[in-house]
C-alpha cells in the first residue's frame, strides 16, 4: 500500500462511534464509514483485521474480531480506516487514513447496570432521552425492533446511532435480533451488521457471551407467525433455525463448566426480542412446542432471568405462571415504542440492576410516574 495521509474528509469518514460487541469471551467491534475501503482495530500495538481467505474486506461496513483478553488489558483500542479511490492490480491508489483511538471499560466486579433499547421502531432521539434522563450503564442491549423493517441499510444506522449515543463506543454492547428485523429487501444482508456466531458454515444470531460476573445467552425467535404465513410470501425458514437453536441450547448442558457454571459466574441472564415464555394465540404461536423445550433447557442452566421486548408494554411474568410455560425463572417485558400522556410521547425501556447476586429489571421511565404527571 502507498504511503497514507490524513485528510479533513477521511476525518469525517467514522459515521458513528464504533459498537463493541460482546460475543463468547472476545468481542466484534463494528464500525460503519461514509466511504468505501478497508479498516482495521488496533490494540496495544497489535493490530487485529477482517480477513477472510487473506484479503481485508473492502466496503463500508467494517466487522473486526478482536481477542476479550486484549481488549479489557489494554482499556483502549484504534479504530483505522483507510479508504482508497480504486484498486490497481494489487495497489490501492489514492489512500487517506483516518485513525480514533476510544477507552473501553468491560464489566468487573460484582455488580453493574444495564440499559434496554428495543422496539424503538427508528424512534433514536426519544429513545435517547429517556437514557440520558436514566443515568449511566455499564453494559448496552438492544434487544431488537430498532427499526419497523429492513427494507433499506440505511435503516441500520439506527442501532449505531443507539450505540453511539449512549455508551460511545466505551462500553460493551449485546445485540439480540428481532421479528420486525427479519422483513424487508436488506434483511438478508443485516448479519454484516451485527454480531453472528459460525456454526455449520452459517451465520447465526444465537449465542453466549461472558462479561466479568454475567453469562449471557442471546436467543432469537425468529417471525411471530408460521413460516407458511402469506405476511412472509415463502421467504423465510424460522422452523429450521429454531431447531439449530434448540441443538445449541442442548450442547450448552454438556458445556456447563465452560459456560453457566465456569468459575466466576455471578448473573445468569437471558436476552431475546419475544417473551418465548407467553402462551400467544393464533397466528402467533408458531413453536408453542419449541419455546417449551427452550425453557426447560434454561430452567436447566440455573437462568435468573429472562429480559424481553416484542409486546409494546411492560410487565413480568413470575415464575410458574400459569398458562405461559413453566418456568422457574421471571420474565421482565420492557418497552414501550411512544407512552402516550399529557406532556406528549415518551419512549419506554428497561433498566437492569445486579447487585450482590440478585437481578431486578424495571421500566425506565416507570408509565406510572408519567400518568401521575398529567394529574
Amino acid at each position: 500500500m502507498q504511503e497514507a495521509h490524513t485528510t479533513p474528509e477521511a476525518a469525517g469518514d467514522l459515521r458513528f462511534d464504533p459498537s463493541v460487541f460482546a460475543v463468547g469471551h472476545d468481542y466484534q467491534i463494528i464500525f460503519l464509514t461514509a466511504r468505501k475501503g478497508i479498516g482495521w482495530i488496533e490494540i496495544a500495538g497489535e493490530r487485529f483485521t477482517d480477513e477472510e481467505c487473506g484479503l481485508l474486506q473492502y466496503g463500508r461496513v467494517h466487522k473486526i474480531p478482536v481477542p476479550g483478553a486484549a481488549l479489557s488489558e489494554a482499556g483502549a483500542y484504534t479504530v483505522v480506516f483507510a479508504a482508497y479511490e480504486e484498486m490497481l492490480s494489487n495497489r490501492p491508489v489514492g489512500v487517506e487514513t483516518v485513525r480514533k483511538t476510544y477507552r473501553f471499560t468491560p464489566l468487573s466486579g460484582d455488580s453493574f447496570r444495564l440499559f434496554q433499547f428495543a422496539d424503538t421502531h427508528g424512534r433514536v432521539e426519544s429513545a435517547l432521552q429517556t437514557f440520558e434522563a436514566s443515568g449511566d450503564c455499564d453494559i448496552l442491549l438492544l434487544n431488537g425492533d430498532l427499526n419497523s423493517s429492513s427494507d433499506s441499510t440505511d435503516q441500520f444506522d439506527t442501532a449505531f446511532r443507539l450505540s453511539a449515543g449512549a455508551v460511545h463506543g466505551e462500553r460493551p454492547v449485546i445485540n439480540a435480533r428481532g421479528n420486525h428485523d427479519m422483513r424487508g429487501a436488506a434483511a438478508t444482508v443485516l448479519p454484516a451488521y451485527i454480531p453472528t456466531v459460525c456454526r455449520g458454515g452459517r451465520r447465526e444470531t444465537f449465542y453466549t457471551f461472558r462479561q466479568g460476573p454475567l453469562w449471557g445467552l442471546v436467543l432469537d425467535c425468529g417471525e411471530d407467525k408460521a413460516d407458511s404465513h402469506v405476511e412472509y410470501g415463502g421467504v423465510i425458514d424460522c422452523g429450521a433455525f429454531r431447531r439449530r437453536e434448540t441443538q445449541f441450547l442442548e450442547s450448552l448442558l454438556a458445556r456447563a463448566e465452560q459456560e453457566y457454571d465456569a468459575p466466576g459466574v455471578l448473573y445468569r441472564i437471558a436476552f431475546c426480542h419475544m417473551p418465548f415464555v407467553e402462551k400467544m394465540p393464533a397466528p402467533f404461536n408458531p413453536a408453542d412446542d419449541i419455546y417449551e423445550t427452550w425453557t426447560s433447557l434454561l430452567n436447566r442452566m440455573n437462568i435468573q432471568l429472562l429480559l424481553a421486548g416484542h409486546m409494546h408494554t411492560v410487565y413480568e411474568v413470575p415464575p410458574h405462571a400459569p398458562d405461559r410455560c413453566d418456568a422457574n425463572f421471571p420474565t421482565a417485558v420492557l418497552s414501550i415504542p411512544a407512552f402516550r400522556h399529557d406532556g406528549g410521547e415518551t419512549y419506554v425501556g428497561g433498566v437492569l440492576t445486579a447487585e450482590n447476586g440478585r437481578v431486578t429489571a424495571r421500566a425506565c421511565p416507570d408509565p406510572a410516574s408519567l400518568h401521575s404527571q398529567q394529574n
